[in-house]
């Protein structure tokens, strides 16, 4: 964690924007916990407002740099910002080694641009609450900067909201990331996160939980269908080819699971109707439950 001394009054709401800011990593540490095969958190430690010429003089590059763009919900890009020694033991990690390697590679930027993909997948749905609207980005981007910044970052703004998060997994990692949000931007979520955590919970079913309801009937949810699982190591991904084969956890002819917003809502058999697959429904959660997936 750093304090700079030149730093300047936040231009946006510190409370709303440190409300986003801790809803963000939050719902970060169950990809994490997934993608690095252990335990892990992500925990904000301040919310700063700084000139990027501040955050480099605390921050001195080399960096690695993910851009992460909203495609629904908010417009605009975010930065996910490692220091290079960070950078390196996060995805030596990620490639199942010890966090002993010394020099940055493409492994390793590949491996930080999936993980991150992972923590926006978990961010999004978990926000909705926040701004009482669907949340989602785009693909991250992932980038080394060694002795200057791309041109995008700061443009058209003289400071930055800055985020320090510390992550902690189980065995010997530990590293610091910062999320970085442009002025327009942060404005943007501290006036759309207005509602606070117990009024964007829908309430139990009463004249109200209707009225609240409709704020989001039209909201799109992801549906999947889980024919199985299986854990891997990264490593063992990337030496998947085509016909390869990976054991799931189901026998043949096991009811599928079906996930709304990740949340597993019913089970049902596989169907081929005109040459396509479908779910036959054979059980389904309570009305009740289904609201809760909505959260």
């Amino acid at each position: 964690m750093f304090t700079p001394s030149n730093t300047v009054a936040p231009p946006v709401e510190a409370d709303s924007f440190g409300l986003f800011a801790t809803g963000f990593f939050e719902a970060t540490g169950p990809a994490l916990t997934t993608v690095l095969n252990r335990r892990a958190t992500a925990e904000v430690v301040s919310v700063q407002t700084l000139t990027l010429d501040a955050l480099c003089k605390a921050r001195p590059l080399p960096w690695v740099l993910v851009e992460v763009p909203y495609t629904r919900g908010l417009s605009g890009t975010q930065w996910l910002v490692l220091g290079l020694v960070d950078a390196v033991r996060f995805g030596e990690v990620l490639l199942g080694g010890h966090a002993e390697a010394t020099e940055l590679s493409d492994g390793h930027l590949g491996a930080i641009r999936d993980a991150v993909n992972q923590m926006l997948a978990s961010a999004g749905p978990a926000l909705m609450p926040l701004f009482a609207r669907s949340i989602a980005y785009g693909p991250a981007t992932v980038r080394a900067a060694d002795s200057t910044l791309p041109a995008e970052l700061g443009a058209g703004t003289d400071r930055l909201s800055v985020v320090t998060a510390r992550v902690r997994a189980n065995g010997d990692l530990q590293m610091e990331m910062l999320l970085l949000t442009d002025e327009a931007l942060a404005r943007d979520i501290a006036g759309a996160g207005a509602v606070t955590p117990g009024a964007a919970s829908l309430p139990a079913a009463d004249d109200r939980s209707s009225e609240r309801l409709d704020l989001i009937l039209d909201v799109t949810l992801p549906v999947t269908v889980e024919l199985g699982r299986a854990r891997m190591q990264i490593q063992d991904v990337l030496k998947l080819a085509p016909g390869s084969v990976i054991e799931l956890d189901k026998s043949a002819g096991d009811p599928v699971d079906l996930f709304i917003n990740d949340r597993a809502i019913a089970k049902g058999e596989v169907v081929i109707i005109d040459e396509n697959f479908g779910i036959r429904l054979t059980s389904i959660v309570t009305a009740a439950e289904r609201i809760k997936t909505l959260r």
